[in-house]
């Protein structure tokens, strides 16, 4: 059954041609002399024919999520979304907006890379990814590699064309001022252009102290239908955010914490910090004719990056401007499809707000192919490479393979490895503060990661299966706790691995997982040994919603709950809100074991969608709360309600 909601916004929407002006036959005779009379026939053949084009997934990528499922999902960011994924350990900061950061796949934050479209969206300087710059609602496609050294995304916004103007109005709200309000215009000009205005408002007080944040984005679209092969794109979005930094709270014992806001103390009573960071691009897209999908594309962008951070303990600033290109293109030859990709930019660092940084300005160029092969129906192959440069002297690279059977039925089972070294991010090894200090004589983290498993559809079962995967790093980087410095230790493992099983029919949705992932060293080195005894991640979830029409088909609702369990305690990573970097290292207490239950409800009414999401409503019972990171407690039970309306004006 189709949850597709708006049948006038996908892509395949066709607008038709405008009524042409009739001549006045009352005017007096000499306005119309040297004119041909009006044919109209001949006046709509003049019209262009726009067939918009539609978009192609990276090869060897998966589509993880797409606009129709967005519709029916209540997500303030990608980190709070992923947290109810399975094969996900989270690391949240209790409210929302933060840096918040997961280990996904046994693939720790700073090795996952998400690029809008190709264009990177990591910070430049920190390498961080901050999911809140991600606009869910306004997504066409997410899609994922995780066969990989580094777990590397990307995501597409929709590429409006539309009969009549169209108004999205998405509104959230809870009782303890947790607000995100959202307008997106969009109509066409012509019949070959058609712009689209955004604005975004994101709030949250927080429940305990020094933990509120304002936050803007806001966007200009417009896509021009050149001819039937190419289509141009021009694009700005800018984001803004303000945070009051806690730094953690003082907090003795986790396990007998009291989860009393009013009482709990900040580690720092005045810390702040803000981001903005904007991207202006200019995008030209190939298709080889009106029936196919997007061939190639190339974008030429310009990016602002700023974070100014203040607390008693450290002050931090850095100021970026980019410029860079990026193309890449899909070619097949029979039973093979290559996408060669190239990426190019330059990034300086204003000096007069770039206290933090001792390097002034930097090259990256990153050329690579993708390939996937068909040779049989029973067996599918993909591969990739990748080499990377670095204007200070670093070269990296990648190489991998994936192999896919298909024996019978709907199994499949699969098996992947890949090899390379990432270079240091300018942070580790140029960053100089109170708290970190970077090294430029860092080396290379090498990686060798492998993943394996099984997944069958079969009877009622949507997806049954498992997984197993795990990456070796020799030369990691991690800080050294006591000097705050960016190090090279021995190495270490991160193994990980999940089961699960799900299924999807007419009338309800279900599905139970269970994720673990643990590091092992062998070294005596201090470090190793506290990633070797940090504890087991495991966190295991259970689903079940239930979808029907009520009211004679007026309405269409899902309704049902997530269930969340980790049972044992771990010590989690450290965020250093001075640097905006996650470290698997950590001095804190360990975090207790914890579960967390959430009701969900989404309801389509004509151009409505009612949103209903209670959560943590066992907060309380048997746990006064929770963490999910060491000093920061999450939110006690709450309620939000959301509401989305579609005009077509």
């Amino acid at each position: 059954m189709s949850m597709l909601l708006f049948q006038a916004v996908p892509d395949t929407t066709e607008l038709p041609p405008p009524a042409p002006e009739v001549p006045d036959t009352l005017a007096p005779a000499d306005t119309l002399q040297g004119q041909q009379p009006w044919d109209p026939e001949q006046a709509a053949a003049e019209q262009p024919h726009v067939s918009p084009m539609e978009f192609r997934l990276n090869t060897g990528f998966s589509e993880a999520m797409n606009d129709s499922l967005l519709r029916w999902e209540q997500w303030y960011n990608m980190a709070e979304r992923r947290q109810q994924q399975r094969g996900t350990i989270s690391y949240r900061l209790g409210s929302h907006g933060r840096n918040d950061a997961m280990i996904y796949r046994a693939i720790e934050p700073r090795h996952q890379h998400v690029t809008f479209e190709g264009i990177p969206v990591n910070d430049p300087v920190s390498g961080t990814l901050n999911s809140n710059w991600l606009p869910l609602d306004r997504m066409r496609s997410y899609e994922v590699h995780t066969q990989g050294i580094r777990y590397t995304s990307e995501y597409s916004l929709r590429r409006y064309y539309v009969n009549s103007p169209l108004t999205w109005i998405n509104f959230e709200d809870t009782r303890r001022n947790v607000r995100r309000a959202e307008v997106i215009l969009t109509q066409n000009i012509g019949r070959s252009g058609n712009v689209e205005l955004s604005y975004r408002g994101n709030n949250d007080d927080g429940d305990y102290r020094r933990s509120r944040l304002d936050g803007r984005q806001a966007s200009v679209n417009y896509t021009h239908y050149i001819n039937e092969n190419w289509t141009a794109q021009g694009r700005l979005l800018y984001n803004n955010m303000q945070l009051q930094e806690s730094l953690g709270y003082q907090i003795e014992n986790p396990e007998f914490f009291d989860f009393e806001p009013l009482s709990t103390l900040a580690v720092e009573p005045n810390g702040s910090s803000t981001y903005r960071n904007s991207l202006i691009s200019a995008s030209l897209y190939h298709r080889p004719d009106s029936l196919s999908p997007q061939q190639s594309r190339i974008h030429i962008y310009h990016q602002r990056n700023r974070r100014f951070f203040s607390s008693s303990v450290d002050t931090t600033r850095h100021r970026t401007l980019g410029v860079g290109i990026y193309a890449d293109t899909h070619l097949n030859t029979g039973v093979v499809e290559f996408q060669p990709l190239i990426h190019a930019k330059y990034t300086g660092a204003d000096e007069d707000r770039s206290m933090s940084l001792t390097l002034s300005n930097w090259t990256e160029f990153r050329g690579g192919v993708r390939l996937g092969l068909d040779p049989a129906q029973f067996v599918r192959l993909g591969g990739w490479a990748y080499a990377d440069y670095r204007s200070d002297g670093r070269l990296g690279y990648e190489a991998g393979y994936r192999i896919d059977f298909f024996p019978f039925g709907g199994l499949n089972l699969y098996q992947s490895l890949a090899v390379g070294e990432a270079i240091p991010s300018i942070q580790q090894m140029y960053w100089e503060s109170e708290e970190l200090i970077g090294d430029p004589d860092i080396s290379n983290e090498q990686i060798i990661r492998a993943e394996g498993g099984l997944t069958w559809q079969t009877g009622i079962f949507s997806s049954l299966g498992l997984k197993a995967y795990g990456s070796q790093f020799i030369s990691p980087i991690v800080i050294e706790p006591d000097s705050g410095t960016f190090i090279n230790i021995d190495s270490y493992q991160s193994l990980g691995g999940e089961v699960f099983a799900e299924i999807d029919t007419e009338f309800f949705e279900t599905g139970v997982s269970a994720t673990v992932q643990q590091y092992f060293s062998t070294s005596s080195r201090p470090e190793n040994v506290f990633l070797d005894q940090s504890g087991i991640r495991n966190t295991n979830r259970a689903y079940f919603f239930y979808k029907n029409y009520f009211f004679d088909f007026a309405t269409f609702a899902k309704m049902g709950a997530v269930a969340t369990f980790s049972p044992n305690s771990f010590h989690s990573s450290t965020y250093h809100p001075g640097a905006d970097y996650w470290d698997p290292l950590s001095l804190d207490a360990p975090i207790p074991s914890y579960y967390r239950l959430d009701l969900h409800l989404s309801a389509r009414i004509r151009s409505f969608i009612l949103l209903l999401t209670y959560e943590n409503i066992l907060d309380g019972v048997g746990q006064a709360g929770y963490f999910e990171t060491s000093r920061y407690p999450m939110p006690p039970r709450r309620f939000r309600i959301g509401l989305r309306w579609v005009l077509r004006n």
